[in-house]
């Protein structure tokens, strides 16, 4: 096995790391049981303390040098180990049978069960665009089946299209996880003509596919579908996390085509970005690992999520079930597990180009990115830009966000702020009383 360009003991290193952390977790917690009868408080005040000394004392360790570079080191390791034991082979095999799976069996019920009613009105590949439905509650299911294509047309023609883009990470339904918390019904409500991006589980045989294949191929052309399709000339478009990225490399290369832009907790100023898997992924062997599997495997994208935060992970099962919840709140709670859980696997060369030229080199936010032989300048934006952030984003700093306005070149730019954290923005209370009702009038301005 191929060790140069790292330690060979890194994993025990990492082994040890882990192991130190997890017993300073637990000299924190004898100590304040400790002192807890000679200074009595609530239990849920001792809690709480518990938590923030310990959540300090993880970010503390966790980004200490010797960690990141072991942590970064002992995934290079592994993934030579697996490439040379034959255990990649075995996992594209059953990566290419979950991405059927999911594609075939999966996708049309989960797209469906809770969610406010589509339909797919284009395919190309694997990619499918999505649009949603404006049906009246007093229609019959016959009625549905039948009429759905007709209906639709006629009513949402004067509508300002909207074309939702998702991140690579997660499934695309957190914008629609349930009817109550549904970003989606809240923007069909404020009159939009709703479009969105499903793409789709890749599988090995998708790894070569890049950033400008997702722009200039599935973007473009989607958004073309939609001006033929509803005869407006340009089109709004709102990206989540990533897919706020795909949507002003987009407005970039095509601004004539583009009617109003929002981005949604979407990464800017990388050097700004000191979030814990900022900061471990841009001290990443990339190559390492996409050598050996193609592409980004969902186990270690969920597996580096539960490391950034390993106390919120193992104290929120017992927490939340330690006392009775009404139906709807259980309904959230497992819906958002749900979509924490089911990420998919990261097409390799365009999980590459962000952990190059984003978090390694920084070149979104200098002007700096190519797609198609091409520099992306986002001056040459011009639509008016909405920059959404959530204060407490641990995955998308804050200040990285905000950055986006300053590099921009439209006229028109605007940012909402809400306290909250990367996926409290879409599906919290707070965010649906306050932040969206806002970002539906500000495209209905500007309609």
């Amino acid at each position: 096995m191929n060790v140069s360009g790292y330690l060979p003991y890194s994993p025990l290193i990492l082994g040890w790391k882990i192991y130190e952390s997890f017993f300073n977790a637990y000299m924190i917690c004898l100590d304040a049981f400790s002192n807890f009868s000679s200074n009595p408080r609530s239990l849920n005040e001792l809690e709480l303390n518990l938590r923030h000394k310990m959540n300090i004392m993880f970010h503390e360790k966790y980004r200490e040098q010797e960690f990141i570079n072991a942590l970064s080191d002992t995934v290079a390791i592994y993934s030579d180990i697996a490439k040379n034991t034959g255990v990649v082979e075995i996992y594209q095999k059953f990566s290419n049978m979950l991405s059927l799976w999911n594609n075939i069996v999966i996708e049309p019920v989960r797209d469906n069960f809770w969610r406010t009613p589509s339909h797919k009105v284009c395919n190309i590949e694997k990619f499918s665009l999505f649009r949603y439905d404006t049906i009246s509650e007093e229609d019959t299911l016959s009625q549905r089946i039948g009429e759905i294509n007709t209906k639709t047309s006629k009513k949402m023609t004067k509508k300002q299209p909207l074309l939702v883009v998702y991140a690579f990470i997660n499934r695309h339904y957190i914008l629609d996880l349930l009817p109550d918390i549904s970003v989606i019904r809240k923007l069909l409500e404020s009159g939009f003509d709703i479009f969105a991006t499903d793409w789709g589980t890749p599988g090995p045989y998708d790894k070569d596919l890049n950033i400008n294949h997702y722009v200039n191929t599935y973007m473009d052309k989607s958004v073309d579908y939609i001006r033929n399709l509803t005869g407006s000339e340009k089109v709004s478009l709102l990206g989540y996390c990533w897919g706020g990225n795909l949507v002003l490399l987009y407005a970039a290369s095509h601004p004539e085509k583009v009617k109003n832009i929002v981005t949604l907790a979407t990464p800017g100023d990388a050097s700004q970005d000191n979030g814990l898997l900022s900061t471990w992924t841009k001290n990443m062997k990339v190559d390492k690992l996409l050598d050996a599997f193609g592409n980004a495997p969902s186990f270690i994208i969920n597996a580096a999520f539960a490391l950034r935060s390993p106390v919120e992970y193992m104290i929120k099962y017992p927490r939340f079930f330690e006392q009775p919840h009404d139906l709807e709140t259980t309904l959230e709670f497992f819906a958002t597990e749900t979509w924490l859980h089911d990420s998919r696997p990261i097409i390799g060369d365009i999980y590459r180009e962000f952990v190059k030229n984003y978090y390694q080199e920084n070149l979104f936010i200098k002007n700096q990115m190519r797609l198609d032989g091409k520099t992306v300048n986002m001056s040459k934006i011009t639509a008016p830009f909405l920059n959404v952030i959530a204060i407490k984003d641990d995955l998308v700093s804050a200040s990285s966000s905000k950055a986006l306005n300053n590099v921009i070149g439209s006229r028109d730019k605007s940012i909402i702020e809400l306290n909250s954290g990367h996926v409290g923005l879409i599906i919290g209370s707070t965010g649906h009383k306050e932040i969206w009702p806002k970002v539906g009038e500000w495209l209905k301005i500007r309609s």
